[in-house]
């Protein structure tokens, strides 16, 4: 039998490895660079702010001197350009505003980090639209949970593995569109649900805000938030997902009573799925932030995968 010339070989090992690699970055490209994700063809200018004065910049945040008024529509869920010898897109989880700075916060530089020697410039409040892969519709709902620190790589992360398209009326810093708040509690999601975009799945994360909700009252709430979006027609499985352990003893005995209620209510739906986040992580370490409550970086990796084996 004749051998394979070694160098012919090596060739067609080379070639096998580029092809896939190519392949690879090609197929995650939109997750990996965050400036593939929007239709550049159709920016459309929204408003400008001229001789915009910058105070600082990094690498998730830039603040501005107070000299100039922002429209009173501009809010997290826009997308910005700041021009200063450089054209410098961005999105922001917050804005901050005081008597002498304009402060974005968790920002997402899309294409570039701006000039930082050029202090003057001109912000543009635009709109960017983003472009999502073909999938089944997905609602991320809920608190702190689903959109606050590291959570803002919620959708990013499962579009990784899963050929999802996003719903709702906010976006992250990303732009991928998501329902619910910062501080909302299980009462306030209750009455978002009815406004709720149409989704063939909702991944439900809630109930960090809910300490001070009398217990009774949560127990309700818990059930009536899964029996609305269970009553929506379009609705094929709606993934609720249990509160981690915490360090802190308070903390966690109120996360394993929530779990309990959660998992009460979810066995009278047929379309709930637990995904029982509390149990993966019995045997790690390291998942949470430094309040004992949200999840860092870590933590959103362990759930990043959890939730990819759970969704079909």
């Amino acid at each position: 039998m004749n051998k394979m010339p070694p160098n012919i070989a090596i060739v067609i090992i080379w070639g096998v490895l580029l092809g896939y690699l190519t392949f690879d970055f090609i197929g995650k490209a939109n997750v990996n660079f965050v400036q593939f994700n929007y239709d550049w063809n159709s920016v459309t200018v929204l408003e400008t702010v001229n001789n915009v004065s910058i105070d600082s910049i990094s690498h998730d945040y830039i603040s501005f001197k107070n000299n100039f008024r922002l429209p009173e529509t501009v809010n997290n869920n826009n997308t910005f350009l700041l021009k200063n010898n450089r054209e410098s897109y961005f999105r922001a989880s917050e804005i901050l505003t005081d008597s002498s700075e304009i402060v974005f916060l968790g920002v997402k530089w899309i294409n570039q980090i701006p000039n930082k020697k050029s202090k003057q410039g001109t912000l543009e409040v635009i709109d960017l639209p983003l472009i999502q892969p073909k999938g089944k519709t997905t609602l991320t709902l809920g608190d702190s949970q689903i959109i606050w620190r590291e959570a803002r790589e919620l959708r990013k992360n499962l579009l990784q593995k899963k050929k999802l398209f996003f719903v709702g009326s906010q976006t992250d810093a990303y732009g991928y569109p998501y329902e619910g708040g910062t501080f909302d509690t299980s009462t306030d999601i209750l009455k978002k649900i009815p406004n709720t975009p149409a989704a063939d799945y909702c991944i439900l994360f809630f109930g960090a805000q809910d300490k001070g909700v009398e217990k009774e009252l949560l127990n309700e709430n818990i059930c009536e938030i899964l029996r609305l979006l269970q009553n929506k027609k379009e609705t094929e499985t709606i993934f609720a997902i249990t509160l981690p352990p915490s360090t802190n003893q308070f903390y966690n005995e109120y996360n394993n009573n929530f779990n309990t209620r959660l998992k009460q209510c979810a066995a009278q739906f047929k379309k709930v799925q637990i995904v029982d986040f509390n149990s993966f992580l019995k045997d790690k370490k390291d998942y949470l932030s430094e309040d004992e409550v949200h999840l860092n970086k870590t933590g959103y990796l362990y759930l990043n995968k959890l939730l990819t084996q759970e969704i079909q």
